[in-house]
């Protein structure tokens, strides 16, 4: 049921060039609008994210230095010697984590993907994932300094670099079906290299094979179509982000991600009074004791408008939580 976009005529109004991919099931079919280079911050408050629509922008990091610069080998020179935690995931919800350092481990993604060229490729290395990258590396915030926080509600915007979460992992690194912990709103920027996303809307939640919380057994790649009958009635869609993309996914849409080449990326998860309401009808649907934790600190500051200095203490072990 993916479908690939289509291209429209370059326009310089947003309506004129907006852009849809969708799914061929016309009942509560999803879309993806799709524009060029930039969107106005309040249009994109107004239009994609209190409206709960899928966007994505291209090319709208292309000119930034995290494009340019961020590769294995500027992260080994400046930050060789810094200890790092990754991540393996070997299967039935497991997470397997191990120390390295910096440096040892951007020479096993570049020996990696040099071996795939070879009869005898290496052991696919772990993926780095859940880094709190600003608060490790402060002045990496010079080579995002065009990100625009008026994207975001006006709770994060002084403090958006701390909600960030980085990602970087070799090609062929898959993240299954699921949907985000604590089904807040996800803003994704791809630094470099390509994914592909495979989007599911909400209301295809029980038609994949929900385990625990918020992941999902069904391989949407290759459907078991006889385990999973309902999936005919799914309404996927796939995308493929390429450096310099942002891609904006509303709250509690199912994705399932595949990296294509070594890959950078970080995304913010953000809250909205609407979103952080609409999570608590699922503490009774599996949401984890973490997950409601978290979401209350949200509804503090965004519905009983404590100040977010007073909160981020107690929202930051989020930022790199394993769930």
């Amino acid at each position: 049921m993916a479908i690939s976009a289509r291209r429209a005529a370059p326009a310089t109004r947003l309506a004129a060039h907006r852009q849809a991919m969708t799914s061929n099931n016309k009942e509560n079919r999803m879309q993806i609008e799709i524009l060029e280079r930039s969107i106005d911050p309040a249009a994109f408050r107004n239009d994609f994210v209190a409206k709960r629509r899928p966007l994505l922008v291209r090319g709208y990091g292309k000119d930034w230095g995290a494009t340019q610069k961020w590769k294995p080998e500027y992260f080994k020179q400046r930050f060789g010697d810094t200890s790092i935690q990754t991540k393996t995931f070997p299967g039935n919800g497991k997470i397997v984590l191990e120390r390295a350092d910096l440096s040892s481990y951007m020479d096993s993604l570049t020996e990696y993907e040099e071996s795939l060229a070879t009869s005898a490729p290496r052991a696919r290395p772990a993926y780095w994932h859940d880094v709190p990258i600003f608060q490790m590396f402060e002045e990496l915030m010079q080579d995002v300094a065009q990100f625009e926080p008026a994207l975001l509600p006006r709770f994060y915007r002084a403090n958006w670099s701390q909600y960030v979460q980085f990602f970087m992992g070799p090609s062929g690194s898959v993240t299954k079906l699921h949907f985000d912990t604590l089904r807040t709103h996800n803003l994704f920027f791809q630094v470099s290299g390509r994914k592909t996303w495979t989007l599911l809307p909400p209301s295809d939640f029980e038609r994949c094979g929900r385990r625990q919380w918020r992941w999902f057994d069904l391989d949407p790649e290759a459907p078991d179509l006889a385990r999973f009958p309902e999936y005919r009635q799914a309404r996927p869609v796939t995308v493929t982000i390429d450096s310099g993309d942002l891609l904006y996914i509303p709250p509690g849409t199912l994705h399932h991600v595949r990296s294509l080449d070594p890959c950078i990326s970080f995304n913010i998860d953000f809250h909205t009074p609407s979103s952080v309401m609409d999570s608590f009808r699922f503490i009774n649907r599996g949401m984890p004791r973490e997950a409601l934790y978290y979401n209350l600190i949200s509804f503090l500051g965004l519905v009983l408008k404590l100040p977010e200095k007073l909160l981020f203490r107690f929202y930051k072990p989020y930022l790199n939580y394993v769930s």
